[in-house]
């Protein structure tokens, strides 16, 4: 008897331990909680220009390399003013966020216009959270298709960071 109330008891402290793991994620001193998606590459804003004009029609293809060898990509063409969005990617946690471990996601954006493909973005991103790419900031970019890519903070490519509020 006393040996089932003992292992009952370690059993309620290894849940109660449990419990307060997971609700130390919810509470809004963490800025990720334990069942906030994974962000592998945040939302994108942008413009393509050609000798600085608009360029309507290009084709933009997304793609990010997990650390878990899961290839991810998404298209978008851009509109009469040059525009063009992506949605963030991201995944579920499930248990990754409980399991220390440095995050790498490769992303990379290429552009596809008149028959010439562009390199416009290459980045290692290394955290799940939101818009670390600019540490903190959101992601609004300006291509200009006659720029040769270069480094700019700690991306590389042909887009460059615009102010936006």
């Amino acid at each position: 008897m006393r040996k089932q109330w003992v292992m009952s008891r370690s059993l309620c402290k290894v849940w109660l331990i449990v419990v307060l793991v997971l609700l130390s994620g919810l509470s809004e001193a963490h800025a990720m909680g334990v069942f906030d998606p994974l962000v592998l590459f945040s939302e994108v804003h942008g413009t393509v220009l050609n000798n600085g004009k608009p360029v309507e029609g290009a084709e933009l293809v997304q793609k990010v390399v997990w650390s878990d060898n899961d290839n991810l990509d998404q298209h978008a063409l851009s509109d009469r003013s040059g525009a063009f969005r992506f949605s963030p990617i991201e995944r579920r946690a499930g248990l990754l966020r409980l399991i220390p471990a440095q995050p790498i996601m490769l992303q990379s954006t290429t552009i596809r216009y008149q028959g010439v493909e562009y390199e416009a973005w290459r980045h290692s991103k290394g955290s799940y959270n939101a818009n670390t790419e600019l540490d903190g900031k959101p992601i609004w970019l300006a291509c200009e298709l006659t720029q040769k890519p270069d480094f700019e903070g700690k991306h590389y490519g042909i887009w460059r960071v615009m102010q936006h509020d």
